[in-house]
């Protein structure tokens, strides 16, 4: 099973909702456009915010 997220409203679900289609009925719909895979849950982290108040480093040139 393939967990979907769809596109456009299927089956009196509505548009944004998950759901999960067997790989032929997923790839069927995904042609559509009717659904699109839904991530692994996993969460990237943010990059990390450079000190604008810290001092210039000592070893890299200015004029660049």
């Amino acid at each position: 099973m393939i967990k979907a997220i769809l596109t456009k409203p299927l089956d009196g679900h509505p548009e944004g909702s998950e759901r999960e289609f067997d790989k032929v009925d997923f790839d069927r719909l995904e042609a559509l456009g009717a659904v699109r895979k839904a991530g692994d849950g996993t969460v990237k982290a943010a990059p990390t915010v450079k000190n604008k108040m810290a001092p210039p480093v000592a070893n890299k040139s200015i004029d660049t």
